[in-house]
């Protein structure tokens, strides 16, 4: 974890002390559940560069002041709970529409021991309109591959009246801009990209953020 190690010191200006043993302890946990479900790639023999590219965007975002946090399509837990591990004190969602990785899910919070953290089994479009999660969060999240349209349907019901919205996105994203623009929405659309070094492995990202007006 040498490059989560530095990247936490170097860019993010933290103390690596602080967190690498819960990420190392997630990483052991992924792995050894990755055996018999599939979480990443079969192929994978660390999770450094999945926890990278779910919090690179924190070099040029401020995340302090998000107190709630929904992360729809999680999977494996990516990017709730690199952040939940930054931030202690997140009230975090996890929500992923098959069953098994959710039951995966509640075992890592366990294990984990991670407070106020919840994971449920459904659609987000769905779970966004149950009343206990209905516009009740600062922040939806998500690195499930979708288009940006259809992941803001899914995701906006959970948001409250000053909510964000972060999409982490790669490559060419013109045609998913244009096609969320059609949306009939009054927000606001900010493109952030991320160009690092090489040695932190981390692919040409950007974040789509969307705000309510």
């Amino acid at each position: 974890m040498n490059k989560l190690k530095n990247f936490l010191s170097e860019e993010l200006r933290l103390n690596p002390d602080n967190y690498l043993g819960d990420f190392m302890k997630y990483e052991e946990l992924i792995l050894e559940w990755n055996k018999k479900i599939n979480l990443v790639s079969r192929k994978t023999d660390s999770i450094e560069d999945h926890i990278l590219n779910s919090i690179f965007f924190l070099t040029k975002y401020n995340f302090d002041n998000i107190k709630s946090l929904a992360d729809i399509g999680t999977g494996g837990g990516f990017p709730g709970i690199p952040l939940k591990i930054l931030y202690p004190d997140l009230n975090l969602l996890l929500v992923d529409s098959i069953q098994k990785k959710v039951s995966v899910l509640n075992d890592l919070i366990v294990r984990l021991e991670l407070i106020n953290t919840e994971a449920v089994c459904g659609r987000a479009e769905i779970v966004s309109k149950e009343s206990r999660y209905i516009n009740k969060f600062d922040c939806v999240i998500s690195k499930a591959v979708a288009g940006l349209d259809n992941l803001y349907e899914w995701g906006n019901v959970f948001l409250n009246d000053s909510g964000t919205m972060i999409c982490i996105k790669g490559g060419d994203i013109e045609t998913e801009l244009s096609e969320l623009k059609k949306l009939r929405y009054n927000f606001k659309v900010e493109v952030i990209n991320f160009d690092f070094e090489r040695g932190y492995g981390i692919e040409e990202k950007k974040i789509v953020v969307i705000s309510h007006h």
